[in-house]
């Protein structure tokens, strides 16, 4: 029989892998990926493109000086384009701490240089007054999409920015005749948005921070969307739609991830 102190033993490193686990996933990497888009024509070079999701910054100095660093390493590697997909606060409500953390996070995400920064606007965002962080981020030169769509002609991309279908603040829209010739994608907040009938080609999304709290062969306990389990974490593909959902970096409700790694991608698009 298996002595008391061998069970401690084995019980002891069990909870400490565990510990180690969640606290490691928690830490954010970068995700380094390559889609082919499949769109002929398009250019000649692959585009490079950063996308961060889910930051769920919380009220407080520590949070801010993350923020700041993991800014830092996003703009190191010189994307052609910096895609936010949403969910920057952790809080709901309007009230002072998260005014001051709206400026201080519009700040630093306004900071990108030559980079053009594309975002579109989260479930926890619009729960702490939607129209303030379109109007923080546009202040800092940032595009902010609701339903729209923005033409880089500098860079030779559409982007579609889809509302976050979680809120109930999607609304289908086309690309306009401005985009033919130029690499077209789409940019959401809850996969969902990617499943609706018209939805078509390459899409990227976040929100479900892949499980979050993620089980070995089966997934997340919660993932709070109407995407099929497919679509709840990486690539997705049909013959619609090619559907990336971001692990994204920060954590909801509980301040811990397993299984489900925090990071932010860079993504290589070759044709």
């Amino acid at each position: 029989m298996m002595s008391k102190y061998l069970k401690l033993v084995i019980t002891f490193a069990i909870v400490a892998a565990i510990g180690v686990q969640l606290y490691s996933n928690t830490k954010p990497k970068i995700n380094v990926i390559a889609i082919n888009t499949g769109q002929d024509g398009i250019s000649d070079k692959p585009y490079h493109l950063a996308l961060i999701s889910d930051l769920h910054i919380k009220t407080s100095p520590n949070a801010i000086n993350d923020l700041s660093d993991l800014w830092s390493d996003v703009i190191s590697k010189r994307p052609d384009v910096i895609m936010l997909a949403g969910d920057y606060i952790d809080n709901g409500g309007n009230n002072d701490a998260i005014a001051k953390i709206r400026h201080q996070i519009s700040d630093i995400l306004g900071s990108s240089g030559e980079i053009p920064v594309v975002a579109i606007l989260g479930n926890h965002d619009h729960w702490s007054n939607g129209e303030l962080w379109r109007q923080h981020l546009s202040n800092k030169g940032i595009i902010v999409l609701e339903n729209q769509v923005s033409v880089l002609d500098d860079v030779g991309i559409c982007i579609r920015g889809l509302g976050d279908a979680f809120t109930n603040n999607f609304k289908y829209v086309e690309f306009p005749p401005d985009c033919a010739g130029l690499l077209k994608l789409s940019l959401t907040h809850d996969p969902a948005a990617a499943f609706h009938p018209k939805v078509e080609g390459l899409i990227f999304a976040g929100h479900t921070h892949c499980g979050q709290i993620s089980i070995p062969w089966y997934g997340g306990m919660y993932v709070p969307t109407t995407a099929p389990r497919e679509a709840h974490c990486g690539m997705y593909e049909d013959d619609k739609i090619q559907l990336f959902v971001s692990s994204g970096v920060g954590t909801s409700v509980l301040p811990f991830r397993f299984n489900a790694q925090a990071e932010w991608d860079f993504i290589t698009l070759t044709y």
